[in-house]
């Protein structure tokens, strides 16, 4: 608490030196700075000329030169409205925050209008809220970085910013899991500049996507897709949603810095140009606050203490007109030593915890420009992702002296895998986008999990297992789609993903189709359905030999919805679906109601030791409304609620509630900016959450005496149910721009309210009986950040 004290006193101190320098820098000019990017057509990425780009509610702007590019000199600093508009086009806006520090570089993808008119016509309809893959036209939502960095909760994590949207929500504050619309967490599917990445997170959990800490630096990240149900063709191998990311592109003509110190630890960012090969440049490093100051030799006092670090990097070349290369790469390393028998009081059943995980990504995408209407984009990459944990359980006699400690889990794996990626796209007039993919990827592994006793919350029979298998497999990912614009005002999207897993020698085929229309301005009216199906990880194909069979997981997607934009920054978006599960994992050797629709929330690897097959199944339903008024007269305000229901079988065939079945959410998102004057700001912002409270299974208390862990009643699963979900988070955010450079700080407390909210509940050896864990009570963090 004494850490969080002294960064409080840090940023008020900031705070007074920025009001100080604000009397010397009214006598100044206002600070200035470039706008500047470029602008292609989005169905065949080809530059684009005489596009009229401007800064709205001011006098600055620029037309895009032949190569697409434009530059808007003078822009004072502050936060604005970017549009684009050209005739034969439909205008783009899109919010920016121009600061001091950092020239503001963009790229904007506009879509041909079917009609051709020869003069401009401003759409508000064509806005902000479109997705920018220009196939997702339902369940689509646009995450902006700006809302990252400065909402709060969000702890500058792309995942966390995510639970803002309708139908999501977090599986604790502990994690940034997402489950999207009752599904599990690991049905989500991550992609990096058309990578996918099975986990980007710090401390991960094997067969999961989510963590604690994200691994995936914001500071690199674009405007970018969040997809939440009835996704095109060209994603696949997940069931309930897609987070697309892109990297921007680094400044090109100039070198700038960045220095952040906060939650996420200390960091140092540059970028700049590559002159001799024609292109630019990111990278980005970034050091654990705690892992820094046990560095320096400060004890806590704590058993263990977190530490990570990890590596960003992007590299963008021009070598010709038609050609475009770009490089991505992360590296992020996480650990974490928790060692009870150097606290204060030992009692039996305390673990011995040692958790590390390593990952490590490039991406290279070669785009070439084939003929005016028609590209092509070539990837190669590797994934690799490293698990270790060991728990032991210590003995120790009642006056506290540890007798023995013995091994309880161990996990020592490795996974990834190489890929080749071909994607072409034609588009041979406005109404017309045809794209097919290809890609195969050769998949490694070496799993090596070892149980020697019953771990908590393992639901199985066998006191002792193992599962070691090392080895490569197949796996083919291909795709075609037809984007169909059959007017300005209506579009179908239709197309037939297909996959191969060498591993169970199973094949899939699944049709995609959605519709939008929009009868009368600022109105949508959108359909969507298709089959999904998603492979098992890789420790159950291997926990068994009959696991090995195991199909893929199937989920039918059917969405329907309406959204009406009342401006150019408010919508307002009401969403129904239904999501039918089959195929789902369950046990064969025990009647009882787990099933795979319900893992991937929780640390530690997901429990495998069975056998399993494909005999369960599954819904989810509910409605959405959603109320979105982006950044403009100094405030913003999202509204979201949210009906979610989860059932599922197990073995017995008996539907059940599922452990995602919250029943309801509700997001509240606000803030407001006072400007001070044109150089100084400070912004006010507060979320507030509700959720319904999700089942759970109760601890067997007799069985977990017997055992001396937590063994859970297989007989009364998600019988009972936690209380309600509710929190409340404030943040306030100073900006400071000078002449040449910004200073940026904030001051955010999670959980203000210090509401109790339920994690789990386990058998306590030392009182001998059933306890209750939270999550997190006040949790005040802060940050500072420094842009030259």
């Amino acid at each position: 608490m004494k850490t969080y004290r002294f960064l409080l006193v840090v940023l008020l101190g900031l705070l007074f030196f920025c009001d100080f320098q604000t009397s010397s820098a009214q006598e100044e000019k206002t600070p200035t700075q470039i706008v500047r990017g470029t602008v292609v057509s989005s169905s065949t990425k080809q530059p684009l000329k005489g596009i009229r780009v401007g800064i709205v509610d001011t006098k600055n702007g620029a037309i895009s030169t032949a190569n697409g590019d434009f530059r808007i000199k003078n822009v004072p600093t502050g936060r604005y409205v970017l549009m684009a508009t050209g005739v034969g086009f439909e205008p783009y806006s899109s919010q920016i925050v121009v600061t001091s520090g950092k020239e503001l570089v963009v790229s904007i993808e506009l879509l041909e209008k079917i009609v051709k008119i020869e003069e401009v016509v401003v759409d508000d309809a064509r806005s902000q809220f479109k997705a920018i893959n220009e196939a997702a036209i339902v369940s689509s939502n646009v995450f902006t970085v700006d809302d990252a960095y400065r909402f709060a909760g969000s702890r500058g994590d792309p995942a966390r910013m995510a639970q803002n949207f309708a139908g999501v929500l977090g599986a604790s504050d502990q994690r940034n899991d997402i489950i999207i619309r009752g599904g599990s967490p690991t049905e989500l599917l991550w992609r990096l500049d058309g990578l996918d990445i099975p986990n980007p997170n710090h401390f991960a959990t094997q067969g999961a996507t989510g963590g604690p800490i994200s691994a995936i630096n914001i500071n690199l990240l674009a405007n970018s897709d969040f997809l939440t149900g009835s996704f095109p063709s060209e994603y696949g191998d997940r069931l309930s949603g897609v987070f697309d990311l892109r990297t921007r592109k680094g400044n090109e003509e100039k070198f700038e810095y960045i220095g952040q110190f906060g939650f996420n630890g200390l960091e140092l960012g540059i970028e700049g140009p590559l002159k001799a090969l024609n292109g630019s440049f990111m990278a980005n490093y970034r050091y654990s606050y705690l892992g820094l100051l046990k560095a320096m030799g400060i004890n806590f006092g704590w058993a263990g203490v977190p530490e990570f670090q990890d590596f960003s990097a992007k590299v963008d070349l021009a070598p010709s007109k038609d050609d475009k290369i770009s490089i991505t790469t992360l590296y992020g390393t996480s650990n974490i030593n928790i060692d009870q028998t150097t606290v204060d009081t030992v009692f039996t059943g305390d673990q011995n915890i040692i958790n590390g995980t390593d990952i490590f990504v490039t991406a290279v995408n070669w785009q070439r420009l084939l003929t005016e209407r028609s590209y092509a984009i070539l990837t190669v990459g590797t994934v690799y992702n490293k698990y270790f944990v060991q728990v032991d359980s210590i003995t120790a006699t009642s006056k506290e002296n540890v007798t023995s400690i013995d091994p309880w889990l161990k996990n020592n794996s490795t996974e990834g895998y190489h890929t080749a990626k071909l994607r072409y796209v034609w588009a041979p007039d406005a109404s017309n986008v045809f794209s097919a993919g290809i890609e195969g990827r050769y998949r490694y592994f070496d799993i090596a999990i070892e149980r020697f006793t019953y771990p908590f919350f393992y639901i199985g029979t066998q006191p002792i297992s193992k599962i070691g298998n090392e080895g490569t497999a197949f796996q083919s990912l291909n795709y075609v789609n037809w984007n169909w614009r059959i007017t300005d005002n209506l579009r179908i999207n239709t197309g037939v993903h297909t996959q191969y897993l060498d591993i169970s020698k199973k094949w899939s085929v699944e049709p995609r189709f959605s519709l939008n229309w929009s009868p009368f301005e600022g109105q949508n009216f959108s359909f969507g359905t298709g089959i999904y199906r998603q492979s098992q990880s890789l420790q159950m194909y291997f926990a068994t030999q009959d696991n090995a069979q195991l199909d893929f997981t199937q989920a039918i997607h059917y969405v329907t919805g309406y959204s009406v934009q009342l401006a150019s920054d408010m919508l307002v978006k009401v969403e129904g679906y239904y999501k039918d599960y089959s195929n789902a994992p369950v046990m064969k050797n025990q009647i009882n109601g787990v099933s795979f629709l319900n893992a991937g929330a929780q640390f530690g690897s997901i429990a495998i030791e069975d056998t399993y097959f494909n005999g369960g199944k599954g819904r989810t339903y509910g409605a959405e409304l959603t109320f979105q008024k982006n950044f403009s007269d100094g405030y913003y305000i999202t509204a979201t609620g949210s009906i979610v229901r989860q059932e599922f079988t197990g073995s017995d065939g008996v539907w059940r509630w599922g452990a995602f079945d919250n029943q309801f959410i509700g997001n509240l998102l606000a803030g407001y900016e006072w400007k001070i004057d044109e150089t100084f700001s400070i912004e006010f912002s507060g979320k507030f959450t509700v959720a319904g409270g999700a089942p759970y299974t109760p601890v067997d208390l007799e069985q977990s005496r017997a055992f001396n862990a937590t063994r859970l009643n297989n007989n009364l699963v998600n019988t009972e149910r936690n209380p309600n979900f509710s929190r409340f988070d404030g943040r306030i955010d100073f900006r400071q721009n000078f002449n040449g450079w910004s200073l940026i700080s904030f001051v955010s407390v999670e959980n203000m309210l210090n509401t109790q909210n339920v994690s789990f509940r386990l058998y306590s050896p030392r009182n001998d009986n059933v306890s209750t864990a939270y999550q997190l009570g006040v949790f005040p963090i802060g940050g500072v950040r420094v842009e030259f």
